[in-house]
């Protein structure tokens, strides 16, 4: 890799670092309601950040340096990318937790709407 590569590498890096540091900025200045509301963002973006920053190939830093805001760029489509139906995922949690049973000896179950108790008969 020649030099120009890894100074264009570390401004990347640097730049991802200042994005970063100012969302997290404007994130503080934010009602705990709305962090709850961006948090699948949130977790897009400290993700990307952490990637980044480890290991941006030469192939990217060019392209990427182009933006204002390349932390923004990669985290959107990043969650484009993610964004898509997880329902057979879901079902296939929801059977595993009812098929094992085990959740009823880890998690307290409500009174209201625990199933009878099955009697114990003796012939």
């Amino acid at each position: 890799m020649d030099m120009d590569q890894k100074k264009l590498e570390k401004k990347l890096r640097e730049k991802i670092e200042a994005n970063y540091r100012s969302y997290i900025q404007q994130l503080q200045t934010k009602p705990a309601s709305d962090l709850i509301e961006q948090a699948g963002e949130i977790a897009a973006a400290k993700l990307v950040y952490d990637e980044l920053i480890d290991n941006c190939g030469p192939e990217y830093s060019e392209y990427l340096l182009r933006f204002e805001n390349p932390l923004e760029v990669v985290r959107d489509q990043w969650l484009n990318e993610q964004n898509v139906s997880h329902d057979e995922e879901m079902s296939h949690v929801l059977w595993n937790i009812v098929d094992k049973s085990d959740a009823e000896q880890i998690y307290e179950l409500d009174e209201a709407f625990r199933p009878p108790e099955q009697e114990v008969r003796l012939c």
